[in-house]
């Protein structure tokens, strides 16, 4: 078995986390160190996920085959350096196979070498300082520390390249052998996204964005221009995208600012230009030119990338694939034939690459669809009853058929219902297992839902909606129904579906679905169902269990303390249905 751990530099960075891969390249299971940790985006080393890993599974470490990370060797590190150097400066003889084909220190000592020779050196370090001053990496020290202190330190270590890792979460995820593979994000390893196509047990990368050059930069930059936090809040410009203009005079400063280029992306970012340029224009203007940009350079770059290697399946990942709207572009174009966005595209999801890579090169695993990303940790009653206990809270234990009609009878009626119950949910979304549920036929629920939950949002929830009736709610699910199980790509509603469920169709007709069916949850399902029995609409408001700027719960007694703190309706928990 083979163990993923992101882990960005020591408590710098974000969304670290752990995973567990058999010989078969199942997941077997996987949680971010935010969920335990309870610090939102946590980038500290992931001890907390890992030893619930190992509860969980009851594996001993001496089992592994190999710990994988996201992290190039130093001698690595620097070929990335020297491909970053040849690209900007055209000059391919920086890849000379003098040092590029050596391993370890002496292609360390032989890179530095042919830099210095070529007089490319003091650029180089000038780059390097630049890339590490954004790409908060660990040293090998900081690895072998932290691999030591968890008992991790005589297994084999497989180092993989941070795109790398993101293309293979991707790729191996998505069940699509001969799949075309892009990356896109802010930077990692010297990168901001790389155009790779499948070869069954490996990934061929055909291109490389280098760093500076960043849309997932030039996001951060627009998100924190329109008063948000660079990393936390990046979902919210595109949902006050719909609220602004895209064709406003500001438009012309985001098309000056980034392009593609062929199979790269290329920027032109100054911040405090760029603060100067748009000073005065609205955020919701900013934000919609910033969107209409960004989601045209993409498509260029996803065109170019299906033209040069004749692949039209897409599998994408990246933070910048967490663009939902600028996904349902790609998946509409005509030259794609299917898009499959890694549900995990952030850095969360680089453990479960690397390990997915690891897994590859080692065992000849061949990419296999996921079949759920129910891969956490699931706690005892005993738990519950203690968190019910704590926070004065009675419930009363039912079996799931009885469960789902009491809990559809309450939505039906109006109330919230908030859900903590089996494995956990890997990744952002909340999709059934801590997920609040509630009508979607009142639009209003936006507005003071989130008061209740502490929220600031510009999108509508999203919905969940049952498989049988899900193409009499939305157009063009074929192309992206893969992705419609996470939640990753928004699709335009139909009459029925904008007129059925308002509180779930944006402003620009458009809905971010989950599409469930039995086999991916009986319970979550279940209630569904009952539900649509009693009013005829197919889908739920969906949204995550957690308050404001905290990770959504992980615990009864998170779980417990949210349903208190949110002033919610009805909990939930395991098999208790609790009543506030």
């Amino acid at each position: 078995m083979i163990l993923g751990i992101y882990h960005p530099a020591r408590g710098v960075g974000h969304d670290t986390g752990v995973a567990l891969i058999d010989r078969q390249g199942r997941i077997v299971a996987a949680l971010s160190e935010e969920r335990l940790s309870r610090v939102k985006m946590d980038g500290g080393f992931p001890f907390r996920a890992l030893e619930m890993v190992r509860t969980m599974t009851g594996i001993e470490w001496r089992d592994l085959d190999a710990v994988a990370v996201p992290f190039l060797a130093p001698g690595d590190q620097l070929r990335e350096g020297a491909r970053l150097l040849a690209a900007a400066t055209s000059d391919p003889a920086l890849l000379t196979a003098q040092w590029a084909t050596r391993r370890g220190k002496d292609r360390f000592q032989a890179g530095m070498s042919a830099l210095g020779a070529y007089g490319y050196l003091d650029e180089f370090k000038r780059r390097s300082a630049a890339v590490r001053a954004r790409d908060h990496r660990p040293s090998v020290s900081d690895w072998r520390e932290f691999l030591a202190a968890s008992g991790l330190g005589n297994v084999p270590l497989v180092q993989v390249d941070h795109h790398v890792a993101h293309a293979a979460a991707a790729y191996w995820m998505s069940g699509v052998e001969d799949a075309l593979v892009i990356t896109v994000d802010g930077v990692g390893a010297l990168k901001s996204g790389i155009v790779a196509v499948g070869t069954g047990t490996g990934l061929d990368v055909r291109a490389r964005t280098f760093y500076p050059h960043s849309a997932g930069e030039f996001w951060e930059v627009v998100t924190t221009l329109c008063g948000f936090h660079h990393m936390k809040h990046g979902g919210k410009i595109t949902g006050l995208a719909a609220h602004g203009r895209a064709d406003a005079p500001c438009y012309a400063v985001m098309r000056d600012t980034i392009s593609a280029s062929g199979l790269t992306i290329r920027t032109q970012l100054d911040p405090v230009a760029m603060r100067e340029a748009l000073h005065g224009v609205s955020r919701e203007d900013i934000a919609a030119t910033a969107q209409r940009r960004l989601t045209e350079v993409v498509v260029d770059l996803v065109r170019a990338a299906v033209a040069h290697t004749g692949r039209r399946k897409v599998a994408v990942a990246g933070g910048v694939f967490a663009n939902v709207r600028m996904n349902q572009a790609i998946a509409e174009l005509p030259e794609v034939e299917s898009l499959f966005v890694c549900p995990l595209m952030g850095d969360e999801g680089l453990g479960v690459g690397a390990a997915l890579w690891a897994a590859g090169q080692r065992f000849g695993v061949r990419p296999s669809r996921v079949p759920t990303l129910f891969l956490g940790p699931e706690y005892p009653e005993s738990e519950m009853q203690q968190a019910l206990s704590t926070y004065g809270l009675t419930g009363q234990r039912l079996a799931d058929g009885p469960l789902a009609e009491a809990v559809a009878d309450r939505i039906v009626a109006g109330k919230v219902v908030a859900i903590a119950r089996g494995r956990m949910e890997l990744g952002p979304r909340a999709l059934g297992h801590r997920t609040i549920l509630y009508r979607a036929s009142d639009p209003a629920v936006n507005q003071w839902l989130n008061a209740r939950l502490q929220r600031t949002e510009f999108m509508p929830f999203a919905p969940v909606t049952l498989e049988a009736h899900a193409d009499a709610c939305y157009v063009g699910l074929d192309k992206a129904r893969a992705s419609a199980d996470y939640m990753t790509v928004t699709f335009d509603c139909t009459p029925q579906m904008r007129e059925q469920s308002p509180a779930v169709v944006h402003l620009d007709g458009t809905a971010r679905p989950q599409i469930i069916r039995p086999t991916t949850d009986a319970f979550y399902h279940a209630v569904l169902q009952a539900c649509f029995a009693r009013t005829g609409v197919p889908s739920l408001v969906n949204t995550s269990f957690n308050m404001h700027e905290e990770p959504i719960v992980a615990s009864p007694d998170d779980a417990a303390r949210a349903f208190v703190q949110g002033h919610l309706d009805t909990l939930v928990l395991g098999p208790f249905l609790v009543d506030a």
